[in-house]
């Protein structure tokens, strides 16, 4: 297997930036955005409940969102692909779900554990229980913008945006789940934003 080295791979991660313009030219290979989305897929979560959904949006098809992204409008009307990546509604979160991704064997184990989860945890609260599946939807955001830069795509994570009217827009073509954000995917117009975060010693501790 393949290793990047801690410097290259510092490298990759101070190189991903939240870009606000892309230059709306240039193209995203249908097999890279095609990878994207699979380390999205692939990423992992909680009880491997995947409650994810991504339905890609490039062309006329993303413009329809423009008048209810608030100030995002430039970098939606750019990107060469719009991902709104939706969690499934609470009550799909079921056995028959979960043992599609399930040996026999551990069926019954996860089975049980999601149902503490639910009871205990969540409270069979619905709100406490899509934030829960959000959760995870950030777990797959996370994954799919890193990969997004190791391919040399530059991406955006939107959280402003009218999730009901989107919701509307995209329900003349298929019946969306709950959205958690979107993520734009390009080729950034603008430079490198440096990052500015917390000094280690405040972020990392060893005990």
């Amino acid at each position: 297997m393949q290793t990047l080295s801690p410097d290259t791979l510092n490298a990759f991660l101070h190189r991903r930036f939240a870009c606000k313009k892309f230059d709306s030219k240039a193209p995203l290979p249908a097999e890279v955005l095609e990878q994207i989305l699979e380390a999205a897929r692939l990423a992992p979560s909680s009880y491997n409940t995947q409650p994810w959904e991504f339905i890609v949006l490039q062309g006329e098809m993303k413009d329809k969102l423009l008048p209810y992204v608030y100030t995002n409008t430039e970098l939606v009307q750019s990107c060469a692909a719009l991902v709104v990546v939706g969690y499934m509604h609470s009550s799909a979160l079921n056995a028959a779900y979960l043992s599609r991704f399930y040996t026999k064997e551990y069926q019954e184990r996860v089975a049980s554990g999601v149902q503490t989860l639910l009871r205990e945890r969540l409270k069979n609260d619905q709100t406490l229980i899509e934030g829960y599946m959000k959760e995870q939807c950030y777990i797959a955001v996370g994954q799919m913008t890193l990969a997004a830069t190791l391919m040399g795509v530059d991406s955006c994570i939107i959280g402003g945006f009218e999730a009901q009217k989107v919701m509307g827009v995209l329900n003349a073509y298929c019946n969306p789940p709950h959205i958690a954000c979107l993520v734009a995917l390009g080729k950034a117009d603008m430079p490198t934003t440096a990052k500015t975060r917390k000094e280690k010693g405040s972020a990392v501790k060893y005990l």
